[in-house]
């Protein structure tokens, strides 16, 4: 983060004062987390996402307006490994918000080690060494379902007098999740090629949960190398790859190279979208349409 974070949270703790609504008000760090809260809360919370439409979680520096929002909120979500989590936001919680309460989504979850860039960080570093998780949980809907359970817990200790409410928003919401599950189940089986290509590998645990593979055009969260990129369409020549999905949030030069290369077709796709579930139909609805 390129400002000075201590010296803005003084002046947050002076000028903004206390928000009268700070005890509903909820910070996550994504969209999809919003989508999450929103199913088991209802209106009953406002929830304030720190990473905004179109930004990139791997990148983002937090701005004034971001920090207040935070400043005025009882609970953090944190996804648990995203960089400016790590290397940005639990210094800062830690130190200057400590009325807030911390909830890092990802704690008992078999996580798999990935690499994003690190290179934009100008703060604290005591928490890189757990920085080296891939972050992108929320995209298993097994995971989703463990972060919507520890939603429920969290909402439900603090709002006790909601529980009941919170359960059977949970249920529903699970329902929902185990349709996006079923048509995976469906779906992916019957694909005699489950592997595809990825600019940025936001899609680990989904491929770990159904037996996909997933090649990364990105070389350990970084821009390739000609090297590397040479590997990469070798790999996909011999696997008969014809898929290269990008996210939105990224430059999709590399992925147009590559998918010359291979004759294959880039797709978006925006594992950050706002509606977690419409997401992920429309992932399940380009692997049955365009993978063999």
């Amino acid at each position: 983060m390129k400002i000075g974070i201590f010296l803005i949270s003084v002046v947050l703790l002076w000028a903004c004062g206390e928000n009268k609504d700070r005890e509903k008000t909820i910070s996550v760090s994504i969209l999809p987390q919003r989508y999450f809260v929103e199913r088991i809360a209802g209106d009953l919370v406002n929830v304030n996402v720190m990473i905004p439409p179109g930004a990139n979680p791997a990148v983002s520096d937090l701005n004034t307006e971001q920090l207040k929002a935070l400043h005025n909120s009882s609970i953090y979500f944190a996804v648990g490994y995203l960089p400016f989590e790590v290397s940005n936001l639990y210094p800062f919680l830690e130190k200057q918000e400590k009325h807030i309460q911390l909830v890092k989504q990802s704690e008992g979850m078999n996580l798999e080690e990935g690499a994003c860039d690190h290179d934009h960080d100008h703060g604290s570093h005591e928490h890189d060494h757990a920085a080296n998780f891939d972050p992108h949980v929320w995209m298993s809907p097994k995971y989703a379902e463990m972060m919507a359970q520890t939603i429920c817990k969290v909402l439900s200790e603090k709002f006790p007098e909601k529980k009941a409410e919170f359960e059977k928003n949970l249920m529903q919401f699970k329902q929902e999740i185990d349709s996006v599950d079923a048509e995976a189940r469906r779906i992916i089986p019957a694909k005699q090629n489950k592997t595809f290509l990825i600019y940025h590998p936001a899609l680990t645990y989904f491929a770990k949960d159904y037996g996909m593979e997933q090649i990364a055009i990105e070389d350990e969260g970084k821009e390739p190398n000609p090297t590397h990129l040479k590997s990469v369409i070798d790999t996909c020549r011999a696997k008969g790859i014809k898929i290269v999905f990008i996210q939105n949030q990224f430059d999709v030069a590399n992925a147009k190279s590559v998918a010359r290369e291979i004759d294959g077709e880039v797709i978006a796709i925006d594992p950050l979208n706002a509606d977690w579930k419409k997401e992920m139909e429309s992932l399940l609805q380009i692997i049955e349409q365009k993978m063999k």
